[in-house]
């Protein structure tokens, strides 16, 4: 294993170690490098280049398996695509990850203000309301 992937590898060791310090606070940390099969399976050629790319395609593949789905996610071929190419790719699905947060929070607003005004024509309070209709649901 090439010298700059333990140095990779014990950084981010020690950077979890430090974190999980603080109160209520963990992180999961990689393997020992140490760990001699663990290693050869993940990074076959032991250098900090291709444990970089294969991290890059793979937060790529969560990124726009959580965006659209993990079907679409595993129809792309990221290994033919270069950083830049995978890079757009997580900034889209970031983006589009953080439009349907904003759709879905405003679509919370939306449905709060008007449980308030139906609450407010029945003259009870929203708890009231919300209680009436779990025991309606029941």
């Amino acid at each position: 294993m090439e010298q700059a992937l333990k140095d990779h590898i014990m950084a981010q060791r020690q950077e979890a170690e430090e974190f999980s310090k603080q109160p209520d606070c963990w992180m999961g940390s990689l393997p020992h490098p140490d760990e001699f099969l663990y290693w050869t399976a993940r990074v076959p050629t032991g250098t900090l280049k291709e444990f970089t790319r294969i991290e890059l395609e793979e937060s790529a593949y969560y990124c726009v398996a959580d965006a659209y789905s993990k079907s679409y996610a595993r129809s792309i071929d990221f290994s033919k695509m270069s950083n830049e190419e995978i890079n757009k790719q997580i900034d889209s699905a970031c983006q589009s990850i953080e439009e349907d947060n904003k759709f879905y929070e405003e679509e919370e607003k939306q449905a709060q203000k008007e449980e308030a005004r139906l609450a407010e024509d029945l003259g009870i309070d929203v708890t009231t309301l919300q209680r009436w209709l779990k025991q309606e649901a029941s």
